[in-house]
């Protein structure tokens, strides 16, 4: 079918512009067309909002403006089937509306430019996208010089400018101003170079004023600084008798200081053994509690067989065997070293669907797992992030009701930081359970009602990969973050 669109396209592309401008627009046209199937083949909405506005452009360039329309009209068709709606992507729809702007500007269709600039607004304010925004305003400005507004245009360049411009930092400002007198360059807009290379000269102007006074008030400051130290010596000169008196003092001062600083040095040496020796004892304590916790497991485990082979089918034989492995591996985890290597690039998408369809068939009727921020790639030790988020979710399905929901969402937190946020409609934790929720053996329970023991182990596996496994308290049903640090 898109076969078909393309074939349409070009032909009317052929009967509306010359041989060689044909020839160009169909070469641009096609190349971003192929880019947006493959796109969409593959989920990746947002590059192929921008691949569907560069193929739009090229229907522009080729006057073909019905055929852009309808193929921008088609992508947000496609989205809608597949249930991505602006406010779940609002970049995408950003995308879609500043191509039909282009469109509409090209028509010299005022009307519908305006409404599609309002879209657009509504869309950049959505996407909360500094890289959004800032091209948002460009355009505004663009639009309010063209309409001969140049008011409102310089309010939308000194609210791009603002921006970049923080404190004292007028390096990142210059440097926004060069790229937006660049982009005007590049648009062919010779009002917009214009006003916009006005106002870099005045602002530069201004700054260049700041800095004088700034370096002049720096000046001013160190002369004062300096005339206080002149006269503070000066003061110390006149107060000594003689030469002999102040290397009297120097000196005594000098041995007084090794004194201290001797003193000082031996207590923090011993206080640094004390807290060597600490440690070491912890590690010898932590090895022998895993080691007789692996030890009692073991010699349980034969009298279990044995009670289960006379006795067959006994749910307490079996609750007591579930806790012998979970007390095994908790103590495998608590001797395991810190994971230093694993990790590996996934695909988000790929990695928490299979995790979710894992886990599907055990919903209540008209339960349902969504998955969101799943997208792109993420490096992880990807192994252990898998075990603590399968028992997360498959715990948040045992307790999620008929109609309810299991959420399992990934959030780039910055560089260096992810979190998996697993949370469901549940009846939630109760207020009391919530302290000791991530210790282990903090009390004696009936182990046929659980052992207790898989939030801590999820927690100690979080700690051995350098992060953290938290429960939200401000949630309805249970949330629990797991933040990894790579």
């Amino acid at each position: 079918m898109r076969s078909y669109i393309l074939s349409i396209i070009a032909g009317l592309m052929c009967l509306m512009v010359p041989a060689t401008a044909l020839a160009e627009a169909q070469e641009d046209f096609a190349t971003a067309f192929k880019a947006y199937n493959s796109q969409v083949a593959s989920h990746q909405y947002i590059p192929a909002s921008r691949s569907a506005a560069r193929a739009a452009e090229a229907c522009v360039a080729a006057r073909n403006y019905n055929g852009a329309l309808r193929l921008l009209s088609g992508f947000e068709r496609v989205m809608g089937e597949r249930h991505v709606g602006a406010d779940s992507l609002p970049a995408a729809y950003y995308n879609l509306a500043k191509a039909r702007y282009g469109v509409y500007s090209a028509l010299k269709d005022g009307a519908q430019a305006e409404a599609s600039l309002r879209r657009m607004a509504d869309y950049a304010r959505k996407a909360k996208s500094k890289e959004v925004a800032a091209d948002m305003l460009f355009t505004e400005a663009k639009y309010y010089y063209s309409a001969g507004n140049t008011t409102q245009g310089d309010r939308c360049i000194a609210r791009l400018i603002r921006q970049y411009e923080s404190s004292s930092d007028y390096s990142a400002a210059d440097k926004a101003y060069k790229e937006l007198i660049a982009k005007a360059v590049s648009s062919g807009d010779a009002v917009l170079v214009d006003r916009t290379y006005e106002q870099y000269i005045r602002w530069s102007d201004s700054i260049e004023a700041a800095r004088e006074d700034s370096e002049l008030r720096k000046v001013s400051s160190e002369k004062a600084l300096a005339d206080r130290t002149i006269a503070r010596k000066d003061a110390a000169i006149a107060a000594r008798t003689s030469l002999m008196a102040v290397f009297i003092v120097l000196f005594v001062s000098a041995v007084a200081l090794l004194g201290v600083g001797t003193f000082y040095y031996q207590r923090i040496r011993r206080k640094n053994r004390m807290i060597a020796q600490e440690k070491a004892e912890a590690d010898r304590r932590s090895a022998e509690k895993s080691a007789m916790m692996q030890n009692m497991s073991s010699s349980i485990g034969p009298a279990l067989e044995r009670l289960g082979s006379s006795d067959p089918g006994n749910p307490a034989v079996d609750d007591i065997r579930r806790y012998v492995r979970k007390v095994e591996e908790f103590s495998e985890v608590d001797a395991a070293p810190a994971l230093a290597e694993g990790v590996e690039q996934v695909n988000l998408e790929t990695f928490l669907g299979s995790i979710a369809d894992e886990f599907r068939p055990n919903l209540q009727p008209g339960a349902a797992i969504r998955i969101e921020g799943a997208r792109g790639c993420a490096a992880l030790p990807a192994e252990e992030v898998r075990r603590i988020l399968e028992y997360l979710v498959d715990n948040a399905v045992k307790f999620t009701p008929k109609g309810g929901k299991v959420t399992l969402a990934y959030r780039k937190r910055s560089a260096t930081v992810s979190q998996f946020i697993v949370s469901d409609s549940g009846p939630g934790i109760p207020q009391e359970e919530r302290e000791d929720l991530f210790k282990a053996f903090n009390a004696s329970r009936d182990i046929s009602d659980g052992d207790g023991l898989g939030l801590p182990i999820c927690a100690l596996r979080a700690e051995k990969i350098g992060g953290s496994l938290t429960l939200d308290p401000d949630t309805k049903g249970a949330t629990f973050i797991l933040t990894v640090h790579g």
